[in-house]
This record gives C-alpha cells, structure tokens and sequence, in this order.
C-alpha cells in the first residue's frame, strides 16, 4: 500500500514559480510510489481539496496583512489584530484536520504557508494542526516575510512576538527546506534553524518546447508577425520582478539605431528580420491583485512610448487548454514562440522562469538579485547582463537602469541575436543547468528529506 502526502499551499495549478515546483515535485513524488494530494486556497486549479480563507487575495487575510506589517491602521489596539489572526486560524485548522482525517496522510509537504507575510493566520492554523498531529512534515520556505519590503517590519510588539514563534515555528515532528544557499543562511542566522537546500528544477530529458499542431497558432491568436522579435515576460505581474527596467531596453531596441542592424539578417534560430520586423513585448504572467496599478502603469508606458507589446496573460494557463470553445496555451509554448527572454526581477527565491529560458535555449536578460548573485552566477551561464544598480526615475517613478547600462544592454542583445557562437552558449547554459537543477536533483533531494518515513 502506498504511502500519502499532502502538499499544501495558498494556490496550485497556477503560472507561480511555487506553483510550478509543487506540479514538479507531485510528479516526481508519484515517481517514488507516493499518492499525491493537493490542497490549496480558491483560485486553484487541479487542487484535491480546497480550503477557501487559504487564498491570501481574501478580504480578511489582505486586512491582517495590512494591519500586522508596518503599521496598524484597522483596529483599535493589537489585541483586536490578534483576536482575528486566531479566529481565522481556529477555521483554517478545522478544515484542515477535517482533510487530514480523510486522507491520513503520512508526510506534509507545505509551501510557504510556515514563512511568508501575506496570510500568518495560516501560520498559526498549520502549527497548531501539526503540534496535535504529529504528522511528519517539511516546511519548504521559498521566500521569508523578513526579506519583502512589505512584510519586514512588523506593525507591534504582539505581531513581533507572533512572527518569532510561528514564522517559521520549531517542532518535532517538522523539518525545513529552502531554495538556495542565502536563504539557508537567513534562516540559520535569523532562527538557528538548520534547512536543507532544494533548489528550482526541471525535467530536462522532457521533449522540447517546440513549435507543434497545438500551438502552430500562436502568432495569430495574439496579432503577431513571424518576423518580429518576441522578448517574453514570463513572470507573475508584481513590483519585485522589476518589470519596468526593461521598459527603456525595448524603447531603445526599437530605434532605427539598434533595429535597423538586424534588417536583412538571420538570427541565431534562423528568424528572418525584414523592414518591417519590430521587437515586440509579451506579457505572458498574471497580475496579482495588488499589482493591478503596477501592471496598469507599465502599459501606460508602453502606450505612451509607442512601444510595439501584447498583454497575453487571458490567453495563457499552465497547462494546454481546449474545449468548450474555449482555447489556451501553456506557459511553455510562450517560449517556443520567444527569441530573447526578459527577467530583471529584483528579488526572486531562486528563478523558475531562468531555468525554464535555459531549458528553452533561449539568450536571457537579468538583473543580478541576490541569489543569481549567490547561487546562479557562479556555475557559469552566460547571460546578458543588466547590472544590479538601480535608481528612481523622477519623471516616472519607476526604478531605471543607468543610461550607460541601457546603452550596453541593447549592444549586447544585438550581438546575441546574430553571432554565430550564441547557439553553442546556449547549448552550454543547457548543460549547466542539467547538470545542477536537473529532474533527478530534485528526486535525490526529496528521497533524502522523506526517507524517516
């Protein structure tokens, strides 16, 4: 008989990088001989269970956030704040002790829930569930409150205390994992909590994501010619991708200047570039709900600068979809559709979508956050390099590359286009990232860390 584990998280089934890690890790899970079940918060899709006040987009989930960091603005004294954590708390681990009686799990994967700042009332439900169950589990922390600007400064003395005991909580029964060797620090540091290292990975023996009869209407679904260069945005919509450094890149790019070098000319994946070609934006992610006017603000650039983009995300789920008169394309054929990839996060956990443009052989532009500075840089890839200083534009508000850094960026982007060497590089990137974040990486990992049970 085979055993059960339950991965938990706010959301699953989505284009999230911790969304695309659980699929990654329930596969290989299933794999080994486990039975897999997935619970989540609504908005899910392909969730075995769904525990509605999960779903950090909640009114009263985005309430405790606003009101435990920063400043305490809804309620008339902490004790309130806290009166509410633990009411919703007490629901969530109804719910979820309700589940786990069901199914009887032997092993809890769970996802962020035991470190993030957006819903700590699920904190609190988690713990006290485990505490009464004893339930082997591993708490994997792909990001830590502490490290977002939002989320760094609790609001009283009461949500400091809180912060310290559940996020992330110590108990028996709970082991810890993070996603690259800075974080292991943090937490080291932060909370003497020793967490094994389980970075982003990738089935990388998988076939391609090529150009096929599902998606061989791509082009024409989103008004785009097969001549234009496509740089994709594959990321969710939120200010910490810093999505607006690479709004003066495609600005420049565009000019007669940059553009008008590549008329006449193949590039590295034989696209034909004619007079009439353009680079065009693609904004494959989803906006998350606080970063609607983020996204809005971004298009308004866009607009204003005559800057040729298509906002795409309606079109795009994480898997193929079709019926029912409905069609939509996977994350993955944006990539078989794309020449350059855009990633100029400021801060990311480790970097899904790097290691999806790798897979993809695909040039990629990224900004130096901390981890690729730590975890990612040093094994070698060749990227093009966007820096990692950064300043505020008084005319837009925006944070800005330096003029110089701009000026090099679109330098670099043409060469890569059409050198002749850039296949073998992106060959080489292939290779690296096989080698070190592969599919059997995350097996020996996840073997090592349920191996107790």
């Amino acid at each position: 008989m085979s055993k059960k584990v339950l991965i938990c998280h706010y959301r699953v089934g989505r284009t999230d990088g911790v969304s695309l890690e659980i699929t990654k890790r329930a596969s290989v899970l299933k794999e080994m001989g486990w039975e897999v079940f997935l619970l989540a918060g609504s908005g899910s899709d392909g969730a075995n269970f769904i525990i509605p006040e999960l779903d950090f987009d909640r009114t009263e989930v985005r309430k405790i956030a606003e009101n435990s960091f920063n400043s305490l603005n809804n309620y008339n004294n902490e004790l309130e704040l806290i009166d509410d954590i633990k009411h919703l708390a007490v629901i969530i681990a109804t719910k979820l002790k309700s589940i786990i009686d069901q199914i009887n799990p032997d092993f809890l994967l769970i996802h962020n829930i035991l470190s993030h700042g957006r819903h700590i009332a699920s904190a609190l439900a988690f713990y006290n569930i485990l505490k009464e169950t004893n339930i082997p589990a591993l708490a994997t922390h792909h990001d830590f409150y502490w490290e977002r600007d939002d989320f760094k400064e609790p609001s009283c003395k009461a949500i400091k205390q809180f912060l310290q005991k559940y996020v992330p909580p110590v108990l028996p029964c709970l082991e810890h994992a993070v996603i690259s060797t800075r974080a292991a620090e943090s937490l080291r540091k932060r909370s003497s909590i020793d967490a094994a290292v389980i970075p982003d990975t990738l089935d990388f023996t998988m076939a391609p994501w090529e150009k096929d009869e599902f998606n061989k209407d791509f082009l024409k679904a989103f008004d785009l010619s097969e001549n234009d260069i496509l740089i994709l945005q594959a990321t969710r919509i939120v200010k910490r991708k810093g999505i607006e450094l690479i709004l003066p890149i495609l600005k420049r790019l565009n000019k007669k200047e940059f553009l008008g070098q590549l008329v006449g000319k193949k590039l590295y994946n034989s696209k034909m570039i004619n007079r009439d070609s353009k680079f065009v934006y693609i904004i494959a992610g989803y906006a998350e709900q606080e970063a609607e006017e983020y996204l809005k603000s971004i298009i308004t650039y866009l607009d204003e600068n005559n800057i040729p983009y298509r906002n795409i995300q309606s079109g795009i789920s994480a898997e193929r979809v079709e019926g029912k008169g409905e069609k939509k394309f996977s994350i993955f054929d944006t990539y078989a559709y794309s020449d350059i990839v855009s990633y100029p996060s400021l801060f990311e956990g480790w970097g899904n979508q790097f290691i999806e443009a790798v897979f993809a052989k695909k040039p990629i532009m990224v900004y130096e956050y901390p981890v690729f500075k730590t975890d990612i840089k040093p094994l070698g890839y060749e990227v093009i390099d966007l820096g990692s200083s950064t300043a505020r534009s008084s005319q837009t508000g925006f944070l800005k590359l330096p003029d110089e850094t701009i000026e090099n960026v679109c330098k670099n982007v043409i060469k890569t286009l059409i050198s002749p060497e850039t296949g073998k590089k992106l060959d080489n990137n292939f290779e690296t990232a096989k080698a070190n974040n592969s599919r059997d990486t995350l097996k020996e990992l996840m073997n090592l860390s349920m191996e107790h049970v």
